[in-house]
């Protein structure tokens, strides 16, 4: 299917969800009963989970500086945007060759999941953005665990450890890589 057929029928289906949506929303007469939510997430609710996961994280007005297994991480917060990011960084941006730079942004379509790979300020960074208002503990925790394991895996898997998305490379490089490692460890002579 061609990108115009495709967009056509993206087209379609999104006025039918547009148009069957809005009749049995216009008809409600009693507005639906939404169960209490959390409390959103502030800068300083974040910087109390981040002192859980470090006791010697520093925080500094809109960011926090936190180790998770000897690797510094940072937090910067903005509850104005209501955006935050968790980063750790990975390694000068020098070390990107061509290859290299495919294969990051491969894993950003498949492997790194709700991470990045990025580039700032000369380096390589693996990065999680989202709003602080609707992060919760349980998310948090995923996001560090993916952030951490994204950069430990830079130049081998790509991953931030909790799945690969398919319709990607990464679990063909994945495939490739496990099998390098079994003649490696497994010659035949």
């Amino acid at each position: 299917m061609n990108a115009k057929t495709w967009l056509n029928r993206f087209g379609t289906v999104l006025a039918i969800l547009v148009l069957g949506c809005s009749a049995p929303l216009a008809a409600q007469e009693e507005p639906e009963v939404v169960p209490d939510s959390p409390p959103a997430m502030t800068g300083d609710r974040l910087g109390e989970l981040l002192l859980l996961v470090d006791p010697n994280a520093e925080i500094d007005g809109s960011s926090v500086r936190f180790t998770i297994a000897e690797r510094p991480h940072f937090a910067i917060f903005d509850e104005t945007a209501d955006r935050m990011r968790l980063m750790t960084p990975i390694a000068p941006v020098d070390i990107l060759g061509e290859a290299l730079m495919y294969r990051m942004l491969q894993a950003n379509y498949d492997s790194a999941l709700d991470v990045r790979y990025a580039t700032a300020q000369n380096l390589i960074w693996s990065i999680f953005v989202h709003p602080l208002s609707s992060l919760n503990g349980d998310f948090l925790a995923s996001a560090l665990r993916q952030v951490h394991t994204a950069a430990e895996t830079f130049g081998t898997t790509f991953s931030s450890g909790e799945l690969i998305y398919g319709g990607g490379d990464s679990q063909e490089q994945l495939e490739e890589l496990e099998e390098a490692l079994r003649e490696l460890t497994n010659p035949t002579t």
